[in-house]
């Protein structure tokens, strides 16, 4: 099973409610890091430009990832800065304990 490596970097307020969504929609792991940069939006009214933001790494299964990227989309804010993502191809998902494929191992597909 096709496995999608989904990286996110989002507003720090707009974590809570997108763990929310992404429970709901069943996603089974989610790994976050607090994160400092600027990208276009840059914070001109400080010292240094950088502004505090979450990333998210998540990988989720092919068929899933349009509902990720909308959930990711629904939980933005219509303000500049409210964040980006990224979907990339995986080769191998595996778990290092079992050495098993990932896929092999659900029962049922989940995002």
């Amino acid at each position: 099973m096709p496995y999608k490596y989904v990286i996110a970097i989002v507003r720090p307020d707009s974590v809570a409610p997108l763990e929310r969504k992404l429970t709901q929609l069943g996603v089974s792991g989610i790994t976050l890091s607090r994160v400092k940069g600027f990208g276009e939006y840059k914070n001109f009214f400080s010292d240094d430009w950088l502004s505090e933001h979450t990333k998210l790494e998540i990988f989720v299964e092919d068929a899933h990832v349009a509902a990720l990227l909308d959930a990711l989309r629904a939980s933005a804010s219509d303000v500049p800065g409210a964040g980006v993502a990224a979907v990339m191809p995986v080769e191998a998902f595996q778990h290092l304990r079992a050495g098993s494929d990932a896929a092999s191992d659900h029962k049922e597909s989940k995002p």
